[in-house]
Protein backbone atom coordinates (compact mmCIF):
# COMPACT_ATOMS: atom_id res chain seq x y z
CA UNK A 1 0.00 0.00 0.00
CA UNK A 2 1.23 3.59 -0.81
CA UNK A 3 0.31 6.93 0.91
CA UNK A 4 -0.76 9.29 -1.49
CA UNK A 5 -1.91 12.80 -1.21
CA UNK A 6 -4.71 14.46 -4.01
CA UNK A 7 -6.34 18.07 -3.87
CA UNK A 8 -9.79 18.15 -4.65
CA UNK A 9 -12.73 20.03 -4.00
CA UNK A 10 -10.18 23.00 -2.92
CA UNK A 11 -8.81 20.49 -0.10
CA UNK A 12 -5.83 17.78 0.03
CA UNK A 13 -6.73 14.25 0.72
CA UNK A 14 -4.98 11.94 2.14
CA UNK A 15 -5.33 8.08 0.34
CA UNK A 16 -4.11 4.39 0.86
CA UNK A 17 -3.51 3.11 -2.68
CA UNK A 18 -2.80 -1.01 -3.97
CA UNK A 19 -2.61 -1.98 -6.90
CA UNK A 20 -2.70 1.24 -9.26
CA UNK A 21 -2.78 -0.01 -12.52
CA UNK A 22 -5.21 -2.58 -12.17
CA UNK A 23 -8.98 -2.57 -13.21
CA UNK A 24 -11.74 -1.51 -11.60
CA UNK A 25 -11.17 0.90 -9.04
CA UNK A 26 -12.69 -0.10 -5.97
CA UNK A 27 -13.02 3.29 -3.40
CA UNK A 28 -13.33 2.23 0.10
CA UNK A 29 -15.04 4.89 2.62
CA UNK A 30 -14.51 4.94 6.14
CA UNK A 31 -16.92 5.45 9.21
CA UNK A 32 -17.61 8.55 11.05
CA UNK A 33 -14.83 8.80 12.78
CA UNK A 34 -12.09 6.80 11.48
CA UNK A 35 -9.41 7.02 8.64
CA UNK A 36 -8.42 5.01 5.82
CA UNK A 37 -6.35 2.44 7.83
CA UNK A 38 -9.72 1.09 9.20
CA UNK A 39 -9.14 -0.83 5.55
CA UNK A 40 -6.11 -1.93 6.07
CA UNK A 41 -6.88 -5.78 6.99
CA UNK A 42 -9.58 -5.42 3.31
CA UNK A 43 -6.87 -3.91 1.39
CA UNK A 44 -4.63 -6.49 1.96
CA UNK A 45 -7.01 -9.70 1.45
CA UNK A 46 -8.32 -8.02 -1.34
CA UNK A 47 -6.36 -8.18 -5.10
CA UNK A 48 -7.37 -7.92 -8.69
CA UNK A 49 -8.44 -4.52 -8.30
CA UNK A 50 -7.30 -1.34 -7.97
CA UNK A 51 -7.97 -0.07 -4.20
CA UNK A 52 -8.52 3.25 -2.77
CA UNK A 53 -8.91 3.88 0.61
CA UNK A 54 -9.77 7.68 1.26
CA UNK A 55 -9.00 10.02 4.83
CA UNK A 56 -12.42 11.64 4.31
CA UNK A 57 -11.72 15.61 5.09
CA UNK A 58 -11.64 16.51 8.52
CA UNK A 59 -10.05 12.59 9.50
CA UNK A 60 -6.80 11.11 9.15
CA UNK A 61 -3.89 13.11 7.29
CA UNK A 62 -6.12 15.01 5.14
CA UNK A 63 -7.26 18.47 5.27
CA UNK A 64 -9.68 19.88 8.55
CA UNK A 65 -11.88 22.91 6.95
CA UNK A 66 -13.20 24.35 10.14
CA UNK A 67 -17.16 23.62 8.07
CA UNK A 68 -18.19 21.72 5.16
CA UNK A 69 -18.77 18.04 6.34
CA UNK A 70 -22.75 17.77 4.27
CA UNK A 71 -23.14 15.18 2.32
CA UNK A 72 -22.76 17.25 -0.28
CA UNK A 73 -19.36 18.55 0.06
CA UNK A 74 -18.61 14.82 1.01
CA UNK A 75 -19.79 13.76 -2.58
CA UNK A 76 -17.59 16.60 -4.15
CA UNK A 77 -14.58 15.35 -2.86
CA UNK A 78 -14.59 11.79 -3.95
CA UNK A 79 -15.99 13.06 -7.21
CA UNK A 80 -13.38 15.47 -7.91
CA UNK A 81 -10.94 13.07 -6.38
CA UNK A 82 -11.80 10.31 -8.72
CA UNK A 83 -11.39 13.05 -11.70
CA UNK A 84 -8.01 14.12 -10.57
CA UNK A 85 -6.70 10.28 -10.73
CA UNK A 86 -8.35 10.05 -14.27
CA UNK A 87 -11.10 6.96 -12.98
CA UNK A 88 -14.16 7.46 -15.02
CA UNK A 89 -16.40 4.90 -12.92
CA UNK A 90 -16.04 2.93 -9.47
CA UNK A 91 -17.35 0.45 -7.61
CA UNK A 92 -17.64 2.48 -3.97
CA UNK A 93 -17.76 0.52 -0.56
CA UNK A 94 -18.25 2.04 2.35
CA UNK A 95 -18.79 1.23 6.01
CA UNK A 96 -20.93 3.05 8.57
CA UNK A 97 -20.91 6.93 7.40
CA UNK A 98 -19.18 5.84 4.59
CA UNK A 99 -22.16 3.62 3.49
CA UNK A 100 -24.44 6.52 3.66
CA UNK A 101 -22.16 8.47 1.59
CA UNK A 102 -21.97 6.02 -0.97
CA UNK A 103 -25.61 5.68 -1.47
CA UNK A 104 -25.31 9.19 -1.59
CA UNK A 105 -22.80 9.41 -4.49
CA UNK A 106 -24.71 6.09 -6.00
CA UNK A 107 -28.02 8.43 -6.20
CA UNK A 108 -26.52 11.59 -7.66
CA UNK A 109 -23.41 10.79 -9.16
CA UNK A 110 -25.10 7.52 -11.25
CA UNK A 111 -22.64 7.51 -14.04
CA UNK A 112 -19.70 7.18 -11.89
CA UNK A 113 -20.92 4.44 -9.46
CA UNK A 114 -20.82 1.23 -11.22
CA UNK A 115 -21.81 -1.06 -7.97
CA UNK A 116 -22.15 -0.05 -3.90
CA UNK A 117 -20.75 -2.27 -1.12
CA UNK A 118 -22.60 -1.37 1.91
CA UNK A 119 -20.99 -2.45 5.51
CA UNK A 120 -23.22 -2.18 8.51
CA UNK A 121 -25.51 0.44 7.46
CA UNK A 122 -28.89 0.44 6.68
CA UNK A 123 -31.57 3.26 5.35
CA UNK A 124 -32.97 2.44 9.33
CA UNK A 125 -30.32 2.25 12.23
CA UNK A 126 -30.54 1.33 16.29
CA UNK A 127 -33.12 4.12 17.51
CA UNK A 128 -30.51 4.69 20.15
CA UNK A 129 -27.08 4.96 17.84
CA UNK A 130 -25.96 8.27 18.48
CA UNK A 131 -25.95 7.48 22.06
CA UNK A 132 -24.79 4.07 21.39
CA UNK A 133 -21.72 5.69 19.27
CA UNK A 134 -20.96 8.94 21.54
CA UNK A 135 -19.44 7.56 24.80
CA UNK A 136 -17.95 4.17 23.04
CA UNK A 137 -16.53 5.80 19.78
CA UNK A 138 -16.37 9.46 19.44
CA UNK A 139 -15.80 10.05 23.43
CA UNK A 140 -11.63 9.74 22.45
CA UNK A 141 -11.72 12.73 20.37
CA UNK A 142 -11.70 15.08 23.21
CA UNK A 143 -9.20 13.66 25.01
CA UNK A 144 -5.34 13.20 25.38
CA UNK A 145 -2.70 10.83 26.34
CA UNK A 146 0.62 11.20 28.26
CA UNK A 147 2.08 8.36 25.98
CA UNK A 148 1.58 6.34 23.21
CA UNK A 149 1.42 3.56 25.05
CA UNK A 150 -1.33 4.51 27.00
CA UNK A 151 -3.36 5.69 24.35
CA UNK A 152 -3.45 1.94 23.05
CA UNK A 153 -3.72 0.75 26.41
CA UNK A 154 -6.95 2.72 26.13
CA UNK A 155 -7.92 1.75 22.89
CA UNK A 156 -7.94 -2.04 23.74
CA UNK A 157 -10.56 -1.46 26.73
CA UNK A 158 -12.94 0.06 24.40
CA UNK A 159 -16.25 -1.80 25.23
CA UNK A 160 -17.32 -2.91 21.42
CA UNK A 161 -14.09 -4.33 21.73
CA UNK A 162 -14.84 -6.83 24.04
CA UNK A 163 -11.66 -8.37 24.64
CA UNK A 164 -10.98 -9.07 20.83
CA UNK A 165 -8.28 -7.14 20.38
CA UNK A 166 -6.23 -8.24 17.63
CA UNK A 167 -2.40 -6.92 16.59
CA UNK A 168 -4.07 -5.50 13.59
CA UNK A 169 -6.02 -2.83 14.97
CA UNK A 170 -2.86 -0.88 15.67
CA UNK A 171 -2.30 0.83 12.38
CA UNK A 172 -5.78 1.88 12.45
CA UNK A 173 -5.31 3.55 16.10
CA UNK A 174 -2.03 4.91 15.42
CA UNK A 175 -3.12 6.47 12.28
CA UNK A 176 -5.91 7.96 14.14
CA UNK A 177 -3.73 10.01 16.93
CA UNK A 178 -0.85 12.75 16.72
CA UNK A 179 2.13 13.28 19.50
CA UNK A 180 1.70 17.23 20.30
CA UNK A 181 3.38 19.30 23.23
CA UNK A 182 0.85 17.79 24.96
CA UNK A 183 0.88 14.72 24.34
CA UNK A 184 -1.31 12.07 22.66
CA UNK A 185 -3.91 13.30 20.67
CA UNK A 186 -6.60 12.23 17.97
CA UNK A 187 -6.04 13.73 15.05
CA UNK A 188 -9.58 14.52 14.15
CA UNK A 189 -11.68 17.61 16.10
CA UNK A 190 -14.90 16.56 17.41
CA UNK A 191 -16.79 19.83 16.13
CA UNK A 192 -16.04 18.63 12.93
CA UNK A 193 -17.55 15.32 13.50
CA UNK A 194 -20.26 16.27 14.86
CA UNK A 195 -21.19 18.24 11.90
CA UNK A 196 -20.63 15.31 9.53
CA UNK A 197 -23.48 13.88 12.38
CA UNK A 198 -25.60 16.46 12.09
CA UNK A 199 -25.32 16.13 7.83
CA UNK A 200 -26.68 12.22 8.39
CA UNK A 201 -29.63 13.15 10.24
CA UNK A 202 -30.15 16.45 8.01
CA UNK A 203 -34.24 16.37 7.61
CA UNK A 204 -33.35 17.31 4.13
CA UNK A 205 -32.10 14.44 3.36
CA UNK A 206 -34.88 11.53 2.89
CA UNK A 207 -32.14 7.91 3.08
CA UNK A 208 -35.39 5.58 2.70
CA UNK A 209 -36.22 7.73 -0.61
CA UNK A 210 -32.52 7.78 -1.83
CA UNK A 211 -32.08 4.22 -1.64
CA UNK A 212 -35.03 3.27 -3.44
CA UNK A 213 -33.28 5.24 -6.11
CA UNK A 214 -30.26 3.39 -6.57
CA UNK A 215 -30.52 1.48 -9.87
CA UNK A 216 -26.58 -0.06 -9.10
CA UNK A 217 -25.99 -3.84 -8.41
CA UNK A 218 -25.58 -3.86 -4.50
CA UNK A 219 -24.76 -5.86 -1.76
CA UNK A 220 -25.39 -5.38 2.05
CA UNK A 221 -22.74 -6.50 4.53
CA UNK A 222 -24.28 -6.83 8.05
CA UNK A 223 -21.88 -7.33 10.89
CA UNK A 224 -24.16 -9.31 13.29
CA UNK A 225 -22.36 -9.18 16.95
CA UNK A 226 -23.44 -7.24 19.50
CA UNK A 227 -21.86 -3.43 19.66
CA UNK A 228 -22.42 -2.27 22.95
CA UNK A 229 -24.92 -2.78 25.61
CA UNK A 230 -25.27 -6.52 24.03
CA UNK A 231 -27.00 -3.67 21.06
CA UNK A 232 -26.43 -4.27 17.15
CA UNK A 233 -26.51 -0.62 15.40
CA UNK A 234 -28.01 -2.56 12.74
CA UNK A 235 -30.08 -5.26 12.70
CA UNK A 236 -30.76 -8.31 9.99
CA UNK A 237 -34.41 -6.90 10.13
CA UNK A 238 -33.05 -3.25 8.88
CA UNK A 239 -30.56 -4.72 6.51
CA UNK A 240 -33.27 -7.01 5.08
CA UNK A 241 -35.99 -4.12 4.55
CA UNK A 242 -32.90 -2.08 2.96
CA UNK A 243 -32.28 -4.83 0.92
CA UNK A 244 -35.52 -5.06 -0.22
CA UNK A 245 -35.71 -1.07 -0.79
CA UNK A 246 -33.12 -1.47 -3.78
CA UNK A 247 -33.68 -3.31 -7.45
CA UNK A 248 -30.62 -5.29 -7.45
CA UNK A 249 -29.28 -6.07 -3.83
CA UNK A 250 -27.97 -8.97 -1.98
CA UNK A 251 -28.08 -9.74 1.83
CA UNK A 252 -24.52 -11.56 3.38
CA UNK A 253 -23.25 -11.91 7.09
CA UNK A 254 -20.44 -11.88 8.57
CA UNK A 255 -18.80 -12.60 12.12
CA UNK A 256 -18.16 -9.46 14.27
CA UNK A 257 -19.83 -6.01 15.05
CA UNK A 258 -19.95 -2.69 13.74
CA UNK A 259 -16.38 -2.57 14.80
CA UNK A 260 -14.62 -5.95 15.33
CA UNK A 261 -15.81 -6.97 11.18
CA UNK A 262 -13.23 -4.68 10.15
CA UNK A 263 -10.76 -7.27 11.33
CA UNK A 264 -9.54 -10.54 11.84
CA UNK A 265 -12.49 -13.30 10.93
CA UNK A 266 -14.57 -10.56 9.66
CA UNK A 267 -12.51 -8.82 7.27
CA UNK A 268 -11.70 -12.51 5.52
CA UNK A 269 -15.62 -12.52 5.23
CA UNK A 270 -16.11 -9.58 4.05
CA UNK A 271 -13.22 -9.68 1.64
CA UNK A 272 -14.83 -13.47 0.22
CA UNK A 273 -18.31 -11.24 0.00
CA UNK A 274 -17.32 -8.59 -1.78
CA UNK A 275 -14.94 -10.56 -3.96
CA UNK A 276 -17.82 -12.85 -4.85
CA UNK A 277 -20.18 -10.08 -5.97
CA UNK A 278 -17.44 -8.09 -7.90
CA UNK A 279 -16.87 -11.25 -9.71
Amino acid sequence: MTSRFVKANGIVLHYLEKNSNLYPTLILLHGLSANANSFESYMKLLENYRLISVDLRGRGLSDKPNNGYSMQAHSKDIIEMMDVLKIDKAIVAGHSFGGLLSIYLAVHFPKRISKLILIDVAAKMHPEVRELVTPSVLSRLKKTWGTYDDYIENMKKAPFLQGQWLPEMESFYKADCKETENGIEPRSNFEHIQQAVEAVLNPGIHWEELITQIKQPSIVINGTEPFVNNQVLVSKQHAMETVNMMQDCKYVAVTGNHVTMLFGEGAKQTVLAITKFIN
